[in-house]
């Protein structure tokens, strides 16, 4: 059954593009922007079933902790986030042009 092969991959990419949109703010855990439980849930239950949504959450959180490797005693100094800023506005402008 073709057509219901397409409406399954369908459904599938619309659930990875909803936990995609999610994902960071659900490993994150930012008491100040934190996830309605039922949102929670529902990742949760899409990581169990998508290998591909689960190497998303893995690829995030294996950054997060290389982040804090780097500065580990909370937000880098603005100095440094500027400079971040501009080479990585230097790396699109030339990936684009």
């Amino acid at each position: 059954m073709p057509g219901f092969t397409l409406v399954k991959t369908i459904l599938r990419m619309a659930k990875c593009h909803w936990t995609a949109r999610r994902l960071q703010r659900y490993i994150d855990a930012d008491p100040a922007a934190l996830l309605p439980a039922a949102d929670a849930r529902r990742i949760e239950s899409h990581l169990r079933d998508c290998d591909r949504c689960q190497a998303s959450e893995d690829e995030y959180r294996n950054l997060a902790k290389l982040l804090h490797r780097l500065h580990p005693h909370g937000d880098p100094d603005p100095g440094s986030v500027e400079r971040v800023r501009a080479q990585a506005a230097d790396a699109i402008r030339d990936t684009t042009q």
